[in-house]
């Protein structure tokens, strides 16, 4: 599956600003996340859009979840740790 680098990608203000690795991905609604996985505040302004080929070219291991599914998430312990894939519910 290939999927377009200039694709739009939500990244919480901590992936944005490479303070803390990239170890949650969740599809909801079809759209890409990337987040550190802490708690953050239901506020837009601990969120930014990124063309989702900056953060393959970040961290190639993000390729593996090229082909993570919607409403689907993927979560590691650590940088270059084992993804753990789950289907999910969603809050809308």
């Amino acid at each position: 599956m290939n999927v377009d680098p200039n694709r739009k990608a939500y990244v919480c203000i901590h992936v944005f600003d490479n303070t803390r690795p990239i170890n949650l991905v969740s599809r909801p609604d079809g759209d890409w996340c990337f987040l550190c996985g802490e708690e953050h505040d239901d506020d837009a302004s601990q969120y930014r859009v990124v063309g989702i080929g900056h953060l393959f070219d970040r961290d190639n291991s993000l390729l593996e979840l090229k082909d993570l599914q919607p409403d689907w998430e993927a979560e590691r312990a650590a940088p270059r740790g084992a993804w753990l894939r789950t289907r999910c519910e969603f809050d809308d």
